[in-house]
């Protein structure tokens, strides 16, 4: 079954089938009683789709506990195609990645191929002590105003040790898209790595937007030419387009936040430079504070010189070709967004320093 979108989908007895699959001996409330569609920002891919399942003893119990579950419609990428968002399959490794190497609290989940229930490669995470009525996504608490300034503070202080455990924990011998296995023939180069993903997404823009693509292969070969993103000698996992969209905040009964939990939105994380990663985009101080605590001083300064800016204002245009990739023959805020980024940023990378 796929939505009028194309994107996958599935019934809600389809979704009880899965739930009855992965969880009926586990003595746990697995009758679902709620099944929404999560909306997801710059993490989404057209070929997932992601339920936050709201669960009960039975069908008539008001609901204690949630998962959430993952549909995949994706094909294997193409030997042509330079980016493609990671296949599900690929999920749990690097969710074991995060797992074994920091604190983020994300679920170990489990991967089913088999096609038996649904035609589709899906995830479930374990069930949640919580329901959806008592989980947000940051993004919308933000914009919703249920915050407090010191309840933001702590989940910015909180969210920034999170990326700096992620980077410093989860780290490579070689940059690029993650593999089942080493690649043959590994890339020891961010520079090589990401400006062949960069240039493989210019050649993918649309052509009817009106973009400046040509303004923006001029300041790219300016950027190549000085080493601009010669400077990373480490390869960290980074989440890349994980944003307040995929954090989730649980809140008690009486208003309090109280956890976290964390989507399994990993279709874009690769292995690269931490300032790539897209919360850094307005990031308060409260969350560098976090982020240098755990990376220290040095290496949690990721922007000290002009030239560090620069290479930012390209990761802006890097998410901003994804967010175009991902949502062709769409039209929504974020297409909007990543239409005027790639403007913007033509305006400034012109002048902007790659020294």
């Amino acid at each position: 079954m796929s939505s009028s979108s194309g994107a996958p989908s599935v019934s809600i007895e389809q979704g009880q089938a899965i739930v009855d699959k992965h969880f009926s001996d586990k003595g746990l409330p697995a009758t679902i009683v709620n099944f929404t569609q999560v909306k997801q920002g710059y993490s989404f891919s057209p070929g997932l789709t992601t339920y936050l399942l709201d669960l009960a003893l039975s069908s008539n119990a008001e609901p204690t506990h949630s998962s959430f579950l993952v549909l995949s419609d994706t094909h294997p990428a193409q030997p042509s195609e330079s980016y493609s968002p990671n296949p599900l399959s690929i999920f749990p490794q690097l969710i074991s990645t995060i797992r074994t190497n920091t604190s983020i609290p994300i679920p170990d989940p489990t991967l089913d191929t088999s096609h038996a229930i649904v035609h589709y490669t899906y995830l479930i995470t374990p069930i949640y002590p919580l329901t959806s009525t008592h989980l947000v996504s940051l993004a919308y608490a933000r914009s919703a105003q249920l915050l407090t300034p010191p309840q933001q503070a702590l989940i910015d202080l909180q969210l920034g040790q999170y990326l700096g455990e992620l980077h410093k924990g989860a780290q490579n011998d070689w940059f690029g898209l993650p593999v089942p296995t080493p690649p043959a023939d590994p890339s020891y180069d961010w520079q090589e790595t990401f400006t062949a993903l960069l240039e493989a997404l210019l050649d993918a823009a649309p052509a009817s937007a009106n973009l400046p693509l040509v303004a923006l292969r001029s300041a790219l070969a300016r950027a190549i030419a000085a080493f601009l993103f010669a400077d990373v000698a480490v390869p960290s996992l980074v989440w890349f387009t994980g944003s307040s969209d995929d954090v989730f905040l649980a809140f008690t009964p009486a208003g309090e936040f109280s956890a976290f939990a964390i989507l399994p939105a990993v279709a874009h994380a690769m292995w690269g430079d931490p300032l790539i990663e897209s919360f850094f985009v307005d990031a308060s101080d409260a969350f560098w504070e976090g982020y240098r605590a755990v990376r220290g001083a040095e290496e949690g300064t990721l922007i000290a010189f002009p030239r560090q800016r620069t290479k930012r204002l390209w990761y802006d245009v890097f998410l901003a070709l994804v967010v175009l990739r991902e949502r062709r023959g769409l039209d929504d805020g974020k297409v909007e967004w990543a239409e005027e980024t790639l403007r913007k940023s033509a305006e400034l990378l012109r002048d902007a320093p790659c020294y």
